[in-house]
């Protein structure tokens, strides 16, 4: 994986996306659909995410924020939903 994650949840979507779209590279601002996606691939990164997050997650997730470190925000925020744990306060 290339480096420069800065969440776990980064590090492991990105291993995730390099496995169901063969690479041995992905970087944090990739796209999923530009490294050469397509629906059926994104159902396998859709299923792998409700497995390892258990969370409610669909394709139109990821058709509508295809950039890796944008997903990964939102897993994580619907995992601390999940978890009861309070969003981070943005004082922005």
């Amino acid at each position: 994986m290339e480096g420069d994650f800065e969440t776990q949840t980064e590090r492991r979507l990105a291993m995730i996306w390099a496995d169901v779209l063969k690479l041995d590279k992905v970087g944090r601002e990739q796209d999923f659909f530009g490294l050469g996606g397509d629906s059926l691939l994104a159902t396998n990164v859709v299923l792998e995410a409700r497995r390892v997050w258990s969370i409610d997650i669909t394709v139109r997730a990821l058709i509508d924020t295809p950039v890796l470190a944008e997903l990964a925000e939102i897993i994580d925020l619907r995992a601390n939903q999940r978890a009861g744990t309070p969003e981070p306060y943005d004082r922005a």
